[in-house]
């Protein structure tokens, strides 16, 4: 068995592993359990979207599975479910259950520091375990999307200099933040799909203007200290952003919101802190990682 085909079946046992805990969870959990299609059908998608990029640079070693990433999965999975399951009881004011989020920078620094197979395992059944935890139940497209969120920032290594990432993603983060603010001030309320009752969510257009402008000026200055500083912030935003808009966006198909109810009533509630959250925290938390790493001599 060569290199690749070992890492392309080890990839998919992780996939699998993941699914297992989605249906285990559902049938544990005394919450909102995996009902219909639609949940089945968001998973695979998911799940497949990950793999495809694999394939197209599996010959990269940042997709490598040992020991070593198995134990970071287990370790950064445990971690983020415990902390989510202490801040799940912190709402935020959207049209569904969006938490607070500090944790937000586990998946991010797992992913960004032992690659997309290991963020996305520390994302996906960290998320499960939280929800589980917290009595919630199973959300299999925000499981995806919490993996998603550890899996992009791991896409880092697929480049061998991370810098010359850093102005291609100032330029796609920024578009995305103000693609969004301009959806909320163009109609910034929308009706709850619950009780149809109008909803404003015209703060969070400049929210994200606020963190849109921090993120890229972040970038510039956390740079003359440290790339990795500089581009983990950038990844972490990619990746919440992607991660936060592929379950807003599943949730259209699975709860029947419509479009502006999806991206403004809740993508832009839960992605807006969690990328304010992200972009503190996780440059901290990857600075005193690479200070006990030079400390060590690893």
């Amino acid at each position: 068995m060569t290199g690749t085909t070992k890492r392309a079946v080890l990839w998919l046992i992780v996939l699998l592993v993941f699914i297992a805990l989605l249906f285990l969870a559902s049938a544990l959990t005394e919450g909102d359990k995996i009902q219909g299609i639609a949940p089945i059908i968001i998973t695979i998608i998911g799940a497949l979207a990950v793999f495809v990029v694999y394939l197209f640079t599996a010959s990269n070693a940042a997709w490598e599975i040992g020991t070593r990433q198995v134990v970071y999965m287990a370790i950064g999975a445990a971690l983020y479910g415990v902390f989510n399951y202490i801040f799940n009881t912190i709402p935020m004011p959207s049209v569904s259950q969006v938490a607070l989020r500090p944790s937000i920078c586990i998946p991010v620094f797992f992913g960004y520091v032992f690659g997309p197979v290991v963020g996305f395992f520390t994302g996906a059944v960290g998320n499960i375990l939280g929800d589980f935890m917290t009595g919630w139940g199973v959300y299999p497209a925000w499981d995806v999307g919490n993996g998603l969120i550890g899996f992009v920032p791991g896409l880092v290594m697929l480049f061998v200099d991370k810098k010359r990432s850093l102005n291609f993603l100032t330029i796609l983060v920024a578009a995305f933040v103000l693609i969004t603010a301009v959806l909320i001030w163009i109609n910034p309320q929308v009706p709850g799909p619950w009780t149809g009752e109008l909803e404003d969510f015209s703060f969070w257009a400049w929210a994200f203007i606020v963190g849109g402008v921090v993120v890229v000026a972040l970038r510039f200055i956390l740079e003359r200290f440290s790339v990795d500083l500089a581009a983990v912030n950038l990844w972490g935003t990619l990746g919440i952003i992607a991660g936060i808009g592929f379950a807003a966006l599943a949730d259209i198909w699975v709860n029947g919101y419509s479009f502006a109810t999806a991206i403004i009533g809740e993508f832009a509630p839960a992605a807006g802190p969690n990328i304010l959250n992200s972009m503190i925290l996780t440059p901290i938390l990857l600075a005193a990682y690479q200070a006990i790493q030079s400390r060590t001599g690893r």
